[in-house]
């Protein structure tokens, strides 16, 4: 019996589904096809029929992904903010909540960062994820560099290896709330990224609230 469009994209969906779940517990490397179709209720060959092999699967899976520490191209917010700094970890708190809050999302951060990337995620898979990595990088660049321009960095401190070092300190955030989900909320993932913050700005900078910007104060340090 002929299948309907509708019916074919349901299968492929509940494929998806199923691939995600499976590959986040239990990695890429060993989640089979055929552990995929039994989660999902469908043959192994509905499976086939949809995606030639796991790796397109899988790539089709990261592509879905939105990077939580991407903040965007438009940056004019942060031209427009006395503290872009305080402006972008409030961001970075924001996006990565979100994120993890997100079923969906916060799978596809587990199955890029907490199962040994490099030996499991097929080549388009990794290119997708590298790429996405590196233009996230050059966009908190920009934000450094207003910051610098300012002079509300730290003397000696280069907004490029600022935006690196910033992303290296999101992916360990990422890394304990998709592994360690319910410890994560418990601890100090937003805190790393204050006292990044604090570290890379100058030193002596307020950036508490007051009466004329009405702007939050930042989490307490000793939390």
């Amino acid at each position: 019996m002929r299948r309907t469009k509708a019916e074919a994209d349901l299968t492929r969906r509940r494929v998806l589904e199923a691939a995600l779940i499976m590959f986040a517990e239990g990695g890429v490397h060993a989640t089979t096809l055929e552990d995929v179709a039994a989660r999902a209720g469908v043959t192994r060959g509905a499976v086939y029929w949809h995606f030639a092999d796991k790796a397109a699967l899988v790539t089709e899976l990261v592509e879905g992904m939105r990077w939580p520490l991407d903040i965007g191209d438009d940056v004019a917010a942060y031209e427009a903010h006395p503290q872009p700094l305080e402006l972008l970890r409030e961001q970075l708190c924001r996006q990565i909540e979100r994120c993890m809050a997100d079923p969906w999302q916060s799978r596809a951060v587990k199955i890029v960062l907490c199962h040994g990337v490099q030996s499991a995620l097929p080549a388009p898979a990794m290119a997708r994820v590298e790429g996405a990595m590196a233009e996230t990088v050059w966009r908190l660049g920009r934000v450094m560099t207003i910051a610098h321009r300012r002079h509300q960095l730290r003397a000696g401190l280069r907004p490029a290896s600022v935006a690196r070092c910033l992303h290296a300190v999101g992916i360990g955030v990422l890394s304990d709330y998709a592994c360690e989900a319910a410890a994560a909320r418990q601890n100090a993932s937003p805190l790393c990224l204050e006292l990044f913050m604090v570290g890379a700005g100058i030193a002596g900078g307020d950036r508490s609230s007051d009466a004329s910007t009405g702007r939050s104060r930042p989490p307490d340090l000793h939390r």
